[in-house]
């Protein structure tokens, strides 16, 4: 969930789409020749982009997230009944565990904010793909984990995660947001998934596909959840943060000590607004009209 997100950092956003039009081709820096007539993927849908990202056998993660992630650095005010304002700060993105570490930091008493970590694409021209994230879910109680798609906070998608919950190891909850209506839960637009077999706080595989008529949500290639309502229709980017408010209805906590998600990598898959489906045929015709690449 992400809250109040009208900043500078969404304002530079436009300014860095208008400046990759400038350049995209289907030779992105994710985009090899091998894969230049696109990525099809385990339902027969095929992807125009992509942006891997391998976290795994690295000494510095600063240089992984490259030139395809940011990471945030703000404040989020937080009405009540949240008693901590969320505080981004770069330095809560960190190597963990021989990958990438995402954490919300132990809340200091008397403090109006609690330190979380966030990473977002720099790209905010998805227009619907399959996004998958192996992760290990934080134990610590007190903190929301999420892997999302955002442009607004009623063109959102969401898997998160509440390591407060009494299930938190098999309890997730996916939203197409908004997710309410009148106040009230709206059932058609959220999915309270228990999975009996699972132990998030193991890595494992996390995913949604976006599509135009329905969200597909999934854990480790098993389909988990399909939400046909508030399908998001704008182009977007893709958000994975660690975060903490004190709601007592929500995120629960402040956390007491550093709660960290590791992610092993993510894999995203996509359509976007700034490659035409004619520029793409023409890429893949010029590239030999290779093989669609199997993901």
């Amino acid at each position: 969930m992400k809250l109040l997100c009208i900043n500078l950092r969404h304002i530079l956003r436009v300014v860095e789409v208008f400046l990759l039009v400038s350049f995209i081709s289907i030779g992105h820096a994710r985009n090899t020749t091998s894969c230049s007539c696109g990525y099809i993927d385990d339902q027969g849908h095929l992807w125009r982009e992509a942006i891997v990202t391998e976290f795994t056998n690295t000494s510095d993660i600063l240089d992984v997230l490259g030139d395809d992630w940011d990471r945030s650095e703000d404040t989020e005010p937080q009405p009540a009944p949240a008693t901590a304002n969320i505080q981004y700060i770069q330095t809560n993105v960190l190597k963990h565990n021989s990958a990438l570490g995402i954490q919300a930091t132990a809340h200091t008493s008397g403090s109006s904010s609690v330190d979380s970590g966030e990473i977002f694409t720099q790209r905010s021209d998805i227009l619907y793909g399959t996004f998958r994230m192996r992760a290990a879910v934080p134990s610590v109680p007190g903190v929301v984990f999420g892997f999302f798609s955002y442009e607004s906070d009623t063109q959102e998608q969401d898997i998160e995660f509440l390591s407060s919950d009494s299930k938190s190891h098999q309890h997730v909850q996916y939203t197409n947001q908004p997710g309410t209506v009148n106040g009230q839960v709206d059932e058609e637009a959220y999915r309270d998934v228990e999975i009996d077999a699972a132990n998030f706080t193991t890595l494992g595989e996390h995913r949604f596909d976006w599509l135009k008529t329905a969200t597909k949500y999934y854990y480790n290639s098993n389909l988990t959840a399909t939400i046909n309502k508030n399908v998001a229709t704008s182009a977007s980017e893709i958000v994975v943060n660690v975060w903490s408010n004190g709601d007592p209805e929500f995120s629960q906590g402040p956390p007491t000590s550093n709660a960290i998600a590791t992610v092993e990598y993510i894999k995203l898959y996509f359509n976007s607004t700034s490659l035409s489906e004619a520029k793409f045929h023409e890429a893949c015709s010029g590239a030999g009209k290779v093989a669609r690449c199997a993901v």
